[in-house]
């Protein structure tokens, strides 16, 4: 049960009581029959009206079950074998799941910290991906970033759905947002395959969703 449904039900328990609280009060102070009768009949309404939300919440709810279930077997079916053997250069310490998804495809994974980039070899055809987590690129960033273009690495920045990156401190790349979800991730790896520049995802400023 999500957050929406418990408030919903909460809010509508509270109408409930505050009616019978409010037949009961009003039984002791006026005891003529039609104000409770009156109540009770809102009363019955509004347990109809629940009955009715709840079936609608619940099928809303298998239906959104059933879109994310869809979502995520057309990944890993789109993902099988897509980037095998290409080796990808992914920005940032430790495993993270986008590198999981970039395996999964067949792709040769390393993680490298910024640090470490600085110093690598850059050279044409290489594949190095930027996991942006804040709006603005960092001076260093920047040195990377430029020193990476020069030598004709290809470019990938990636965000999740709340970030809004300054595009214009971007280079020539390709540019995937909302990466937190099933969406970004096949429009990555689509663009990836293909070799593809432009950016894509669920926010206005993209081309389209997928390439």
């Amino acid at each position: 049960m999500n957050l929406g449904f418990r408030y919903h039900v909460a809010s509508l328990l509270a109408v409930f009581f505050s009616l019978i609280l409010g037949i009961l009060i009003g039984g002791a102070v006026f005891p003529d029959h039609s104000l409770v009768e009156e109540q009770a009949l809102l009363i019955s309404e509004l347990e109809e009206r629940f009955r009715e939300n709840r079936a609608q919440l619940a099928a809303l709810q298998a239906e959104l079950d059933l879109s994310s279930r869809a979502w995520l077997e057309l990944k890993e079916s789109i993902s099988r074998g897509r980037l095998t053997g290409r080796p990808v250069v992914v920005v940032g310490e430790g495993k993270s799941s986008l590198a999981s998804v970039l395996e999964q495809a067949g792709a040769q994974v390393e993680m490298v910290g910024l640090e470490r980039l600085g110093q690598m070899d850059f050279h044409e055809g290489l594949t190095v991906i930027f996991p942006l987590t804040s709006e603005r690129l960092s001076q260093t960033e920047q040195e990377i970033v430029q020193a990476l273009a020069a030598a004709g690495t290809r470019l990938s920045f990636v965000w999740g759905r709340e970030l809004k990156p300054s595009a214009a401190e971007l280079p020539p790349s390709l540019q995937v947002d909302s990466i937190d979800t099933s969406f970004g991730e096949i429009a990555l790896l689509l663009a990836l395959s293909a070799d593809l520049e432009g950016h894509y995802g669920l926010q206005e400023s993209a081309q389209k969703l997928f390439p």
